[in-house]
């Protein structure tokens, strides 16, 4: 609430500055005529009020805020025929609304409706106060709020935009900076899902063959008991040992999809709970790896005392390298599993070569029969979901669970390996959006960039066309409706009314004050004075009008 109350203030204390500002020349106005001929104090506060309402309205309606100065210009012009006091109004909150409002053509519109307004309403206003017509009130209204109006409008757009990339170039960079951690948590999962899988694979592997070696030693017929008893202690060491690796893998996957499965469950290996994040080939074995063939594997589980039969081991020469690898540990898998979870019963493993539907596949199969005992091995459950997202990366599929009264594991791999493919569902977290290419929004970026260039270009042109349109309106403007004919000026007499002479007098002085050397001015009197000839860049002649008192004191010819 503090922050609150005191932004609040903040920009309370600005609005007050800023009209205090916008208000001077209104001020300046009614004390003296040096802008313009004095103001009455009900002009100056009804413009002083104008100018706080644009103020008020500067930040929720810009648009309003620059169409209330706009009108207290075109009705300065109207009224008093005097385009200076209110023209930094216009020009400032024309400013502020380019830089707030997003986008150009409310804008325009207002102004263009402005505009139209103008050259309507002023030039019949002049009618009515002045009786003739005054095409030059017209051509000020209207060059007016194009020059107070529209040329700051586009600068303070161009800050717009400007402001624009600025934010969108941090919201850029924000954005690559998550994406840049986020590619860093992923790669750092990664890893450690691919040493989940090494220390589960191989070392599960092992694990399993030695406690499969004790098991034999502790049912040998020629043992003693005692030593019988050490084996089952050294199997029960090694079955714990197990334990821990399963520990030790759950907390590098990182992940609660690591629990413990069951054997004989579905959960223990079907390919729709594959888990993608121990599926990436990437981190698997590469066909190039010194990885042991499936005769070996098969060899060395025989070695350990597991009745184990190969069929098919020289078909595993007809299978093609991107298959190899997944071939191998479908085979050392369904081999650990079935010494996890059924020791002793026997085991088939079968490999399969078809070639009779192009491009041909391949078919592993690792069966065993019931088990004699229920296996005491460890239930990560890591393998066969691993297994089954690597099978389906590479377009084939997973069946595993009970057959003839034991379990069965089959894999079918195509040997060519089609184009990736989400997994079911969509990918971890939902879909996700093709990110833009960064060189796109750098290229868009410079594209913004020219274009607030080239705008900012074309408001310095417009500003030095519209000043120099205005400068010379405004002469021959002035010199159009400052002359006094030199018959009318032979009429009057000193000693006449003001009033009557106000008649004939011109809506428009010519200047202020000469700055040459002109006759006297009586005491007490004013003077005001006006143009022998409507030429604007020719010789300045004028004739000088003073009063006092209510009457005409004084007239006087003042050559160039």
């Amino acid at each position: 609430m503090g922050r609150k109350a005191a932004y609040l203030k903040d920009v309370l204390l600005c609005a007050v500055l800023v009209w205090a500002v916008l208000g001077l020349p209104a001020s300046w106005a009614g004390l003296t005529h040096t802008l313009a001929d004095r103001y009455t104090w009900p002009e100056v506060i009804a413009g002083l009020a104008a100018i706080g309402v644009a103020v008020a309205l500067a930040r929720p309606r810009p648009l309003v805020a620059m169409l209330v100065t706009a009108a207290l210009w075109a009705g300065s012009v109207a009224v008093r025929g005097d385009p200076t006091v209110f023209f930094l109004a216009l020009a400032v909150m024309s400013y502020l609304a380019g830089v707030r409002m997003a986008r150009a053509r409310p804008a325009l519109l207002g102004l263009s409706a402005a505009a139209v307004a103008a050259a309507t309403v002023v030039p019949s206003v002049r009618w009515l106060l002045a009786g003739r017509w005054d095409p030059g009130a017209c051509f000020f209204a209207v060059t007016g709020i194009a020059l107070f109006g529209l040329v700051p409008w586009l600068a303070g757009h161009a800050r717009h935009q400007s402001l624009a990339l600025t934010r969108a170039g941090w919201e850029r960079a924000g954005h690559l900076e998550r994406e840049r951690r986020m590619l860093a948590e992923q790669a750092r999962q990664r890893e450690r899902a691919a040493i989940a899988r090494e220390m589960h694979d191989l070392l599960g592997h092992d694990l399993s063959l030695v406690a499969l070696r004790i098991g034999a030693l502790e049912v040998a017929a020629g043992l003693p008991e005692s030593e019988r008893r050490a084996a089952g202690e050294a199997r029960a060491a090694v079955t714990a040992a197990a334990e821990r690796l399963r520990d030790v893998v759950a907390v590098l996957g990182d992940g609660p999809e690591h629990g413990g499965t069951n054997h004989g469950n579905s959960e223990h290996g079907g390919p729709e709970h594959g888990d993608p994040e121990h599926g990436d080939p990437e981190h698997e074995d590469t066909p190039s790896s010194p990885g042991e063939s499936v005769d070996e594997l098969v060899l060395r589980a025989a070695a350990a005392g597991m009745a184990v039969t190969l069929h098919g081991a020289q078909a595993e020469a007809g299978i093609p390298a991107p298959a190899l690898a997944t071939v191998r540990r479908v085979v050392r898998e369904g081999l650990t599993n079935a010494a996890k979870h059924a020791p002793g019963a026997p085991v088939t493993v079968t490999v399969t070569v078809r070639l009779a539907h192009a491009p041909g596949e391949t078919v592993v199969t690792v069966a065993n029969a019931a088990p004699h005992r229920p296996g005491g091995g460890v239930t990560g459950g890591h393998g066969l979901r691993a297994l089954a997202e690597r099978v389906r990366l590479q377009g084939g599929s997973l069946r595993s669970g009970p057959a003839d009264g034991g379990f069965a594991l089959t894999v079918r791999l195509p040997h060519t390996v089609p184009p990736r493919v989400p997994p079911p569902g969509g990918p971890p977290g939902g879909p996700r959006m093709a990110s833009r290419p960064v060189e796109l929004d750098l290229a868009l970026a410079r594209g913004r960039v020219r274009r607030t260039r080239l705008a900012a270009a074309l408001v310095c042109l417009a500003a030095a066309g519209g000043v120099a349109a205005f400068v010379l309106g405004f002469t021959v403007y002035e010199a159009a409706t400052s002359v006094l004919p030199p018959a009318e000026f032979a009429k009057l007499r000193v000693g006449q009314a003001e009033s009557e002479v106000a008649a004939v007098l011109p809506a428009r002085t010519r200047i202020d004050d000469p700055s040459w050397p002109e006759p006297p001015i009586p005491p007490g009197a004013r003077c005001r004075y006006y143009s022998t000839s409507p030429e604007p860049f020719g010789e300045l002649e004028l004739y000088r009008l003073c009063f006092a008192g209510g009457r005409l004191v004084a007239k006087a010819f003042l050559p160039s």
